[in-house]
């Protein structure tokens, strides 16, 4: 099931999409005008929004753009409704981040199929992440889930980089990501040369899961921070490189020392039995890296 938003000010539209889109198992959201689609779109997360153009106070159009301009409405799915039918029109919408776009008069059930298949691709797409390719959060809590289900005993690791923030304040965010792809391409090369049957996702900004059996864990996380050190020190300029920290200004207007960037590393040692759901064993590990976060730089703690 799906909570669908469905902007739309003709009341017999509104009625027709409740009807075949509640049939086929889905929560709707209405909204008849621009300003109340917004709101709701912010308030309510919904996974798709029906957008109809023509929309008092606020054209559908607006509302597309002020949504994908918005990074916690970005990746909501959109499907234009309209009764324009010009080029130009569609590919105004398509400019602003729509998905689809479907003319009015529609058929309701080729429109029903549209929205199962986005809806799916939505799912599909946040699986992985996009910046490096790697499986996301949900990827993650299925591979734990299969790891518990196997009832043999493994091991994971939650990284995450030290002084990350401040590397986007210096030197913007293409430098940060440049570095977060760099890590996850040490993550791979480690984690292909202990083991074939690992798994590295990419849970959320600078934070990683690896998944690997119980065994060569000091060996392996040491791997990871030695390549990190080696690599990390050329994303700096040479005055930094030098002295190996830089000063930003905290909220205060105070200059604030930053060294350069080092991992974290919280280690868990997961016996099946003792878990019952993915979210405690990535809890676990996380309790562990916030031990190693609280000791010196490049830490790792296993539990």
């Amino acid at each position: 099931m799906a909570k669908i938003l469905v902007a739309d000010d003709n009341i017999e539209i509104q009625e027709l999409l409740n009807f075949i889109l509640t049939e086929e198992g889905h929560e709707l959201i209405i909204a008849s005008d621009g300003e109340e689609a917004l709101e709701k779109a912010i308030k309510e997360n919904p996974d798709l929004i029906l957008l109809d153009i023509m929309l008092p106070r606020m054209s559908g159009y607006e509302i597309c753009e002020k949504l994908k301009n918005n990074p916690t409405t970005a990746s909501i799915p959109i499907i234009i409704l309209t009764s324009l039918t010009q080029t130009k029109d569609r590919i105004t919408g398509i400019k602003l981040g729509a998905d689809e776009y479907v003319c009015k008069p529609f058929e309701p059930y080729e429109l029903v199929a549209r929205i199962e298949a986005l809806l799916k691709r939505a799912k599909t797409s946040i699986s992985v992440n996009p910046l490096t390719g790697l499986p996301g959060n949900i990827r993650v809590e299925e591979e734990i889930k299969n790891r518990l289900n196997s009832g043999q005993q493994f091991a994971i690791f939650y990284i995450d980089i030290d002084n990350f923030g401040p590397v986007n304040e210096k030197y913007g965010f293409e430098k940060g990501n440049s570095i977060i792809i760099m890590l996850s391409k040490i993550l791979k090369q480690c984690l292909s040369s202990i083991e074939e049957n690992g798994f590295v996702g990419h849970m959320s900004d600078e934070d990683f899961v690896l998944i690997v059996s119980p065994y060569n864990i000091d060996e392996l996380a040491r791997k990871i921070i030695e390549l990190f050190n080696n690599e990390i020190i050329n994303c700096y300029d040479e005055e930094v490189k030098k002295m190996g920290f830089f000063y930003i200004s905290d909220r205060d207007g105070k200059e604030k020392k930053v060294p350069v960037a080092t991992l974290s590393i919280g280690i868990g040692i997961i016996s099946p039995e003792k878990y019952s759901h993915p979210l405690s064993v990535i809890n676990y590990a996380k309790d562990m890296w916030r031990i190693a976060k609280s000791q010196p730089e490049n830490s790792y703690v296993i539990g």
